[in-house]
């Protein structure tokens, strides 16, 4: 089984939003694939709450997953239905005996979608993945962030061996009428190289618009461009370029 991390230091750069797209893409390429939403506020879980199968309730390795549909599931985050108190404890060991025991069972991607910070929720996404994928909107604040995201990233892979390497990345909310962010644009590529991934992510209504009815743009608009990028961004995923 392959996992990867979504994770940023910063809100608001589309992490959830490439979270449940990559997950559902993957399903659609034919992969079994589970998604886990280890962010309190329970957005992921949220932003799918309409695509639940109504089908029957899983059991075995699956049991603490929600079906949304063949061969996808989601691990819910309880801030979908209550606030989480800030000393609320997260059992890691169980998450980690969930991943193994998914491995086992034939699941072929994990898709984690970490908080907007490196505490304990943020930490675990690091530990159960094998590779992060950073989204990163063309804007000065979140580019300025990357550097810490990035000694975050050598830190947890120290602590975790095998675990938490950079797999690269990923432009999210373009808008190519917007000068300053093809200027930013620019400068990602220039500086980081092969390490940003080629697609590009632009911005969209229909997103934000699937969201609201509780699925992804699959589902909702699939001729929209959030659809085509996000379809681009799982070949290149499972690919390469």
């Amino acid at each position: 089984m392959r996992s990867i991390a979504l994770a940023n230091q910063k809100g608001g750069v589309g992490k959830t939003t490439t979270a449940i797209h990559l997950a559902h893409g993957l399903t659609l390429a034919g992969q079994r694939t589970v998604l886990f939403d280890l962010d309190p506020q329970g957005n992921a879980t949220l932003a799918m709450q309409g695509m639940d199968d109504g089908g029957h309730d899983p059991t075995g390795a699956f049991a603490p997953l929600r079906p949304l549909g063949p061969d996808l599931w989601i691990l819910p985050s309880p801030g979908a239905e209550r606030v989480v108190p800030r000393t609320a404890q997260l059992d890691v060991r169980r998450l980690v005996q969930l991943a193994d025991s998914l491995a086992s069972e034939g699941v072929d991607w994990l898709v984690i979608d970490c908080p907007p910070r490196m505490d304990a929720w943020g930490w675990a996404g690091l530990q159960l993945s094998q590779e992060v994928l950073i989204p990163v909107p063309p804007e000065f604040f979140p580019m300025h962030g990357l550097s810490q995201m990035v000694a975050t990233l050598r830190e947890a892979a120290a602590e975790f061996p095998g675990r938490a390497g950079l797999m690269g990345y990923l432009v999210t909310m373009l808008d190519p009428r917007e000068s300053v962010a093809l200027e930013v644009l620019e400068d990602l590529r220039e500086n980081l190289g092969d390490r940003l991934l080629s697609t590009l992510v632009y911005r969209d209504p229909r997103l934000v618009e699937a969201a609201s009815h509780g699925e992804t743009v699959f589902r909702y608009n699939v001729f929209s461009k959030g659809a085509r990028a996000y379809g681009e961004l799982v070949r290149e995923v499972m690919y390469g370029r």
